[in-house]
């Protein structure tokens, strides 16, 4: 580390604008630049030997996006609330004005996350969820192992399409009724349940916050590039997952054809299932009309290459289709109070903490960092996987990918790796790390905190270090399944 004394001649306006250290003149595009107002006279100060400066002003705004990190992990004060206030002290220094505010925020996730929202919610007011998760209750008969792998596996599949807490919403409710009903312990069905929610989630572009950010984000990537690159590592996961927990957990998943307590019970609770599936009537109109809107917007993202139709404007669309179709069975008033306006109030002040990083050259001396650790392209993409893993078990993985995400493209425009073929593969290690990731703790994802929050209000306590002891091996194993993974594509 160099040591070098630092002298400024400053003239801040405001106390805000001397702490940010910036101001903003014109630029030769007839647009506006922020730079620094405290003028180094002598040199800066330098890290990393030397090689990179570092502006008070960059000090700063790393302080607030690190501010909003630790608040986040603390979990004292609502996330929404601390990415606001830091968009907001971001703006009030003069680090980013109100149209450059405006301009980094990237309004295809935020129009994506909303479309989906409310197609999601749409179909959860006329009843197709609770109609499906009524079927699949009917359908396990109360045998253990069918119970563990039909949920399970029906959890992956919907993850894939819809948001993760919707899917746990639906299905881990169901989970603890049959498992309880049957006199089995839930918790290691829950756990199954978490676990193929985070991994099915990444098998497409829609499944899984982080991969909707690299999607929206990354103009080279579409629906079907996620089906082509995580479909593969997806399924193997959930193969070596399901295999691991049954070999583990044998004896809590065997049938009990041969105790009678176990009959009597398992009659009690499928009478109770058929019951509520009598009395709980939807038309054939309704299933068929939900189908068609949501094989409309599948169909749509599939077909977006083709149709250059943007996937905000396809889930909006699908969204808008939905909510005339079903214009007399949905309470619009109703629908748009469940809509999750708190996520894309966070999502949008992220992007401006971002915004600011990118703009004053944070992004770029961490994507030189990473340049100056290796020039190697598998090296690197095995780097993000497990650093991206590690770091989406311990916090929030949203921040994470919203800041790897320039970080990377800058990255990508330089050589060696923008002459490399596999380069790309960066992109399906930040998202295969980011989602697998989230099985690691508790609080690596939404529907972990979700699914454990509907087990404790139905009496079933799982602690930090019990769902730590199951998902670590989980974790491990489908990171080694990605290793492996894109290391062959990158060979082939």
């Amino acid at each position: 580390m160099e040591a070098i004394g630092l002298w400024y001649v400053f003239r801040p306006r405001s106390l805000l604008t001397f702490l940010a250290g910036v101001r903003k003149t014109p630029s030769f595009s007839g647009g506006y630049h922020s730079h620094s107002e405290i003028f180094p006279v002598v040199s800066f100060a330098r890290i990393f030997n030397g090689a990179f400066p570092i502006m008070w002003t960059q000090i700063f705004v790393v302080t607030v996006f690190i501010s909003i990190f630790i608040g986040i992990i603390l979990d004292k004060v609502d996330k929404t609330l601390l990415a606001v206030a830091g968009a907001v002290i971001l703006m009030l220094s003069g680090v980013l004005d109100f149209e450059g505010a405006v301009h980094a925020i990237d309004f295809d996730t935020i129009g994506l996350l909303l479309g989906m929202m409310v197609f999601v919610e749409g179909l959860t007011e006329v009843g197709i969820f609770k109609w499906i998760s009524l079927q699949l209750g009917l359908i396990t008969k109360g045998n253990p192992l069918t119970i563990f792998l039909l949920l399970g596996i029906s959890t992956a599949i919907l993850s894939a399409f819809l948001d993760n807490v919707t899917t746990v919403l639906i299905l881990a409710p169901l989970m603890i009724t049959l498992t309880q009903g049957i006199g089995l312990p839930p918790k290691i069905f829950l756990l199954f349940v978490i676990f193929m929610s985070n991994i099915g989630g990444a098998a497409t572009m829609i499944g899984d916050p982080p991969n909707i950010l690299i999607g929206s984000q990354v103009e080279t990537l579409g629906f079907l590039d996620f089906l082509k690159f995580m479909t593969v590592p997806v399924l193997v996961s959930m193969g070596a997952v399901t295999l691991y927990l049954l070999a583990v957990k044998r004896d809590l998943v065997r049938s009990r054809n041969d105790q009678l307590s176990w009959l009597f019970t398992s009659s009690l609770m499928l009478s109770d299932i058929r019951h509520q599936a009598r009395s709980y009537y939807l038309s054939q109109k309704v299933k068929i009309k939900a189908f068609l809107v949501f094989s409309f917007v599948i169909l749509g993202f599939l077909l977006h290459p083709i149709i250059h139709v943007e996937a905000p404007v396809i889930a909006i669309s699908g969204a808008v289709l939905l909510l005339l179709s079903f214009h007399k069975e949905i309470d619009l008033h109703h629908l748009f109070g469940r809509v999750e306006w708190h996520t894309l109030l966070f999502f949008a002040g992220l992007f401006i903490v971002v915004g600011a990083l990118e703009e004053v050259g944070v992004l770029e001396l961490l994507s030189h960092l990473l340049l100056s650790l290796t020039s190697d392209t598998l090296l690197l993409i095995l780097l993000i996987l497990w650093a991206s893993a590690i770091l989406s078990a311990i916090v929030d993985n949203i921040p994470f990918v919203a800041v790897m995400i320039p970080i990377l493209k800058d990255l990508l425009a330089q050589e060696p790796f923008r002459s490399d073929p596999k380069s790309h593969l960066l992109w399906w290690a930040l998202a295969l790390g980011a989602c697998f990731g989230g099985n690691g703790s508790m609080i690596g994802a939404s529907a972990n905190v979700v699914t454990i929050g509907i087990a404790r209000a139905k009496g079933v306590h799982l602690s930090f270090i019990e769902f730590a002891k199951e998902a670590l091996p989980v974790t491990l194993i489908t990171i080694v399944i990605s290793s492996f993974y894109l290391a062959i594509l990158y060979w082939l």
